[in-house]
């Protein structure tokens, strides 16, 4: 009768929406990444007499025939992925347009996702945003994909692991420009959390806390050029030299000017060296 895309729980099972349980208990069939991880949503809900199918887009070809029979006969079909929103990030897309390409409307049932909750606890103006969704494995391939994106001034969304996010802040560290970065993990857990610094200065050992265990929604997002352009050489000059007084070591001086007027480290030092009378 209708094919569903269902939003279902990331980590807190009172985020199921009524209209999705509803959909998924008139479901004859439930289309899924693991059975094992369906089963649970399943055994919360108390689902009976249907049928879980485990799914990947390298089996459309083969699953597509039982579907259109099933809908055919007047069945209700509900797709879900391991957690969250199909389709973004999560497989169905070449099933979903085998079906619009079949003459089948899809419905889609909203609900769950990471990337929403992680931008509204980002702090960011997230009127606009670009996502990323995966990064590729290779640290050079990770810094073409964002060097396409980054200089747009708009928050960039990727999902990342503890070993994309060591590559993605060495290779923020060594640009010219500052970013502000938000962290979420465990969202709509109990401990959930989110770590914000900017590229310039944060604690390294916090962040590596932080990342030591889970999966994250990472946000990345330029300062505005004005602001990363607009250095107030008299003042920061006039700072280095009053330090100087103070017996500061250039080192030091150097990590006060780039906590207090957030500006790279690199330049900092620059700066120290030339204004060192």
């Amino acid at each position: 009768m209708s094919f569903y895309i269902v939003s279902t729980p990331i980590g807190n099972l009172d985020d199921l929406t009524a209209r999705a349980e509803k959909v998924l208990k008139e479901s004859s069939i439930i289309l899924c990444e693991k059975k094992e991880r369906a089963l649970k949503l399943v055994s919360h809900l108390g689902l009976k007499n249907l049928r879980l199918i485990s799914y990947h887009d390298d089996k459309v070809d083969s699953i597509l025939p039982k579907i259109l029979e099933n809908n055919k006969a007047g069945k209700n079909i509900s797709l879900i992925s391991d957690a969250g929103t199909p389709l973004i990030s999560d497989p169905g897309n070449s099933l979903i347009k085998k079906l619009i390409h079949e003459g089948i409307e899809p419905i889609a049932i909203p609900g769950p996702t990471s990337i929403i909750p992680a931008l509204l606890l980002s702090g960011f103006d997230i009127s606009k945003f670009i996502y990323l969704g995966f990064m590729p494995k290779s640290k050079a391939k990770i810094q073409t994909e964002l060097g396409l994106y980054l200089d747009t001034n708009l928050p960039v969304i990727i999902l990342t692991s503890m070993n994309d996010i060591k590559k993605i802040v060495d290779i923020l560290s060594n640009r010219n420009e500052i970013f502000n970065l938000s962290i979420s993990k465990e969202l709509t857990k109990k401990n959930e959390k989110t770590f914000r610094f900017q590229s310039n200065q944060f604690d390294k050992a916090k962040l590596k806390d932080f990342i030591s265990k889970g999966e994250f929604v990472t946000i990345i997002q330029k300062l505005n050029t004005s602001k990363n352009s607009q250095i107030n050489h008299k003042k920061i000059k006039k700072r280095i030299l009053e330090l100087k007084k103070l017996n500061y070591s250039k080192n030091d001086i150097v990590k006060i000017i780039v906590k207090n007027e957030s500006i790279k480290k690199n330049l900092a030092y620059n700066l120290v060296i030339k204004y060192w009378e």
